[in-house]
């Protein structure tokens, strides 16, 4: 009975030896060769259009992966169709990095346009269709006229005029400061006051006329960048209301006090005639609109001016002959 469980058991384990060389022979076998991986782009999401000026522009996200999720590493072009027809064809830059392209409106105002993109590998893998992006092209307003600045006054304004062609879809301006940089600002009026600058620096600005509607702000013709140097070299104007009352025999003199932001103060000078050669009454500059002369004589006459922080001064008020 021995022998015959060890004859059972021998021949168990000669055939498990089988089975595993069996199995270890077929794990080193060559299968057949399998295809290459297919590398291409996820389609573009964001496709954008926005009117400015008589210009269209359109701005997307190049893929930054394929679709099995790979890195987008042979991005090569993209394509621009407008109502389905090739427009152009824009290089990749980086992928995963924003681009825009921009094209004219052209003479088909009022007529509806939808764009839409299609990236391609070097490969010349193509994606799927982008979204599409729709806009009807609109007439603007054309460019301001007239675009001027006076530093005066602790700010720096800017005036112009409405465009010539369409003055009347002007709804708006916008201001925008390029040099060096700053947020845009919106008015509806011909005119904007900068008072964030540093005096003796060089700033540069562009004004644009927008109209207003229901789906937000479009933009007119830009203007031509207008560059200026914020050094204060406007004067305050004349005093006025100059009046002398005698006294004791001393002149008390009084003025309507000027609006200047800036201003440091006045100068009071003093004739013997109209014509005559006005001097200082005195060599300190007055912060009040009331000056006491205790050398008055009788007939003289009086002038004041103005002087502000950037010591530029007025001319002189209308001389005053005092009694």
């Amino acid at each position: 009975m021995p022998s015959l469980q060890c004859a059972v058991i021998d021949r168990a384990y000669s055939l498990c030896v089988c089975v595993v060389v069996v199995f270890l022979a077929g794990c080193g076998k060559v299968g057949d060769p399998l295809p290459p991986f297919v590398r291409i782009p996820v389609p573009i999401g964001d496709l954008a259009v926005r009117q400015s000026g008589y210009t269209l522009i359109l701005t997307w996200t190049n893929p930054a992966r394929n679709i099995d999720g790979s890195a987008a590493t042979d991005l090569s072009e993209i394509h621009i169709l407008s109502n389905d027809s090739p427009l152009t064809t824009v290089t990749v830059k980086a992928a995963g990095q924003i681009q825009s392209y921009e094209t004219s409106v052209g003479p088909a105002l009022a007529e509806p346009r939808v764009f839409t993109a299609q990236a391609e590998t070097a490969r010349g893998k193509l994606s799927e269709i982008s979204n599409p992006a729709s806009i009807t092209p609109v007439e603007v307003p054309g460019r301001i006229t007239g675009l001027r600045a006076v530093v005066d006054q602790r700010k720096i304004t800017l005036y112009w005029e409405k465009p010539n062609e369409h003055p009347e879809l002007a709804d708006v301006y916008v201001v925008n400061r390029t040099n060096p940089p700053d947020e845009p600002a919106m008015v509806t009026e011909t005119r904007f006051e900068d008072d964030r600058y540093e005096p003796g620096q060089t700033y540069a600005y562009e004004v644009t006329p927008a109209r207003r509607l229901e789906a937000g702000t479009v933009s007119g013709v830009g203007s031509e960048p207008l560059t200026v140097v914020a050094e204060d070299k406007t004067p305050p104007g004349p005093p006025a209301g100059l009046d002398v009352v005698v006294s004791d025999n001393v002149a008390f003199l009084t003025w309507t006090a000027n609006s200047e932001t800036d201003l440091a103060g006045y100068r009071v000078f003093r004739s013997e005639g109209i014509d005559g050669e006005f001097k200082p009454a005195t060599d300190r500059l007055i912060t009040t609109n009331a000056f006491i002369d205790s050398a008055y004589r009788s007939g003289v006459y009086y002038a004041v001016s103005a002087v502000d922080e950037f010591r530029n001064e007025s001319p002189m008020s209308v001389p005053f002959r005092a009694p």
